[in-house]
């Protein structure tokens, strides 16, 4: 390439000048010449367009800053005054039209030199990012709002607690924060639809938004979890009155598709910084509060207090406990014998779960009993539990040791898929075992916990293939009577608490004998628990009581020790036949 060929000086200048003019015009760029004390000297044509400025005139001599917003002119001045020391400066910031269109600009400030390297002036380009911004912001409501409910979500709520916890700091004010969980949520979307369950929640949001003041933030959290900020709140008793006024207004019954959805709540309460030293405890223990509230009854309102953390870390440690039993397949039945009261033989067994600890032994259900009110972890016990079991049925028909039945107890949480009998029922199949030597036994609350629909027809379909229900805990929970009216029960067990004190306590001995003399005419079995006795034996004798179950008859043992005790009760003679009192 030849170098280009010089002309005079006076050309030359002419030509750059020329250069810098179509530059100039070219860009897209607002840029502006300024005095080194940032006075406007000179701004392009396109700039001069996107300010909407018609007269420059106007502007020559003006203070760059004084242009822009009262809020921003510090920025401004403070970058002058670096690029004024000689440093490039960049920034961003609105600044609105002459006309007073919104406009935000990316702003680099660049000292000029003169050829003895000193500044005496400043090149100034802007750029125009407002829609950029605007896309920006669109995607950052988008990121942080619900689309169902129009409501902020999780992550817009997370900050803005963060943010309320540190201005609480900083001015010595408080805050209270409210967690509410919709009751029965999914039970509306599994029998009426999701379309029924959308309905349930935008209704929801609505009637949170008219029931909160201008100093409450509100969001959607979760699936079916709303979250409040509550501004100003101080006392326990402020937000207790906010969630009563919320739990009344949500139970207005809701139409859909003809038919109506009574939505209920349970909410968790707790205030900064009185029950929480930072945002993430005060979420916690809000939770916990959440927690507490939905298992003492539903559509309530509970505030934290400190004795909760105590049952949350012992539930999470339970939690962890029984997840290692089931990672680790530590878990293993103890059986404890039924007998029968008539001739002395054991009729049948419980298998009880039991579990062992690597360091402290074999342990009972109670040390990861919260683990049986968690889907997954119930199912993976209860499963661990049906393996061992059938693993020694086999072992016994092997050997022909006569075991009567094994009865093993379905946890409420195990019905909260509605496929527990057929994998029951699938594993006999594949183990080769006959329904007949299994029992199942439920209590009250499985009927109550995940509603009726799921349990009766997995007992109705346990029923079918010739496996027995037990109704365990008779008369410790709630509707007893219809519930032996309504499914299909087998056997009912009373419970320890009645049997226990029927030497003592005339109206404990009084159920007994109703609930033996009912079973009886309903053609039920019933099996006594916690027989520990000879006078508590002697009177379910005397009432013609079924069978026994009990530390009176053995503790419950390992595998190898109830094979011996089968093998051993086979050579005994039954006792002789005992009269029954009217």
């Amino acid at each position: 390439m030849l170098p280009a060929k010089r002309g005079s000086g006076a050309e030359d200048l002419a030509g750059a000048g020329a250069l810098f003019d179509s530059i100039l015009a070219a860009s897209v760029d607002c840029i502006k010449i300024l005095s080194v004390d940032g006075r406007i000297e000179l701004m392009n044509g396109p700039g001069l367009c996107a300010m909407e400025i018609d007269d420059f005139d106007q502007l020559v001599g003006q203070e760059w800053a004084a242009l822009w917003p009262v809020a921003g002119r510090a920025l401004v001045r403070n970058a002058v005054a670096r690029a004024r020391a000689g440093a490039a400066v960049r920034f961003s910031a609105p600044c609105p039209t002459a006309k007073g269109s919104p406009r935000w600009w990316d702003v680099i400030v660049t000292p000029l030199r003169d050829g003895r390297g000193r500044i005496t002036r400043f090149l100034a380009m802007s750029r125009d990012i407002t829609a950029q911004r605007d896309t920006a912001e669109r995607l950052r409501r988008i990121g942080e709002q619900d689309p169902l409910t129009d409501l902020p979500n999780r992550r817009w709520f997370q900050m803005r607690v963060e943010a309320a916890a540190l201005r609480a700091m900083e001015s010595g004010s408080s805050f209270g924060l409210l967690l509410l969980d919709l009751d029965r949520f999914k039970q509306v979307n599994g029998t009426l639809g999701h379309g029924a369950g959308d309905q349930l929640l935008r209704t929801v949001a609505r009637r949170l938004r008219d029931a909160l003041k201008a100093d409450a933030w509100l969001a959607r959290v979760g699936g079916d979890e709303f979250a409040l900020i509550v501004h100003g709140a101080s006392t326990d008793s402020q937000l207790v009155r906010l969630g009563e006024t919320i739990v009344e207004r949500l139970q207005r019954p809701i139409p859909y598709d003809g038919q109506l959805m009574h939505p209920s709540a349970s909410i968790g309460g707790a205030l900064f910084p009185a029950d929480a030293a930072s945002a993430h405890e005060l979420l916690k223990n809000a939770e916990t509060a959440l927690d507490d509230s939905k298992a003492r009854a539903r559509g309530g309102i509970q505030m934290f207090q400190q004795h909760m953390r105590q049952q949350a870390q012992k539930e999470a440690s339970q939690l962890s406990l029984a997840r290692v039993a089931v990672f680790e397949k530590s878990v293993l039945p103890f059986y404890q014998p039924k007998t029968c009261l008539v001739s002395g033989r054991i009729s049948g067994l419980e298998a009880l779960l039991r579990w062992e600890h690597p360091r402290s032994g074999i342990q009972g259900p109670e040390t990861i009993s919260e683990a049986f009110k968690d889907y997954d972890l119930a199912s993976r016990l209860g499963d661990l539990i049906q393996e061992r079991v059938m693993k020694d049925i086999r072992c016994w028909l092997r050997e022909g040791v006569h075991f009567g039945h094994v009865s093993i107890n379905a946890a409420p949480a195990e019905f909260m898929h509605d496929d527990y009998a057929e994998r029951l029922v699938k594993r006999l199949s594949y183990a080769g075992i006959q329904p007949a030597l299994i029992q199942v036994e439920v209590t009250e609350h499985a009927f109550l916990a995940q509603g009726a629909k799921y349990v009766e027809r997995a007992l109705r379909l346990l029923s079918a293939t010739g496996i027995r229900i037990s109704l365990d805990d008779f008369g410790t929970g709630y509707s007893s009577l219809s519930h032996v009216k309504d499914f299909p029960l087998d056997i009912l067990k009373v419970d320890r608490s009645f049997v226990s004190t029927v030497e003592s306590v005339p109206e404990s001995a009084a159920i007994v004998r109703a609930v033996v003399d009912l079973a009886r005419h309903l053609s039920i079995e019933v099996v006594a628990e916690g027989v520990e006795t000879e006078a508590q034996l002697e009177f379910l004798r005397s009432i013609g009581c079924d069978f026994g179950q009990g530390f009176l008859f053995s503790k419950p043992l390992t595998m190898a020790q109830t094979t011996e005790l089968l093998r051993k009760k086979a050579t005994e003679p039954a006792l002789p036949r005992q009269p029954v009192r009217d």
